[in-house]
């Protein structure tokens, strides 16, 4: 239970850790409507638009990464 991060990973989890990273993604992006057409200050929208745009990005790299990695991630030292 206390080893989720030590390696080696198995697949699945690392498949569905990326897949968790995607899809929270996918809420930040439909997100940024909702922030832009509400009722706040446009400063608000702004500060929020862009913490939503960096989330994304970071969010989708991370899943890239991990990607990427997954074969020297879940191999057996």
């Amino acid at each position: 239970m206390w080893d989720l991060f030590k390696r080696p990973i198995n697949k699945d989890s690392l498949e569905s850790w990326v897949k968790i990273l995607d899809d929270i993604a996918k809420v930040a992006i439909l997100a940024m409507p909702v922030i832009v057409y509400g009722e706040k200050s446009i400063l608000f929208k702004i500060t929020n638009v862009i913490l939503l745009v960096v989330t994304t990005y970071l969010l989708l790299f991370i899943s890239n990464v991990l990607r990427k990695n997954k074969q020297s991630l879940t191999e057996e030292k």
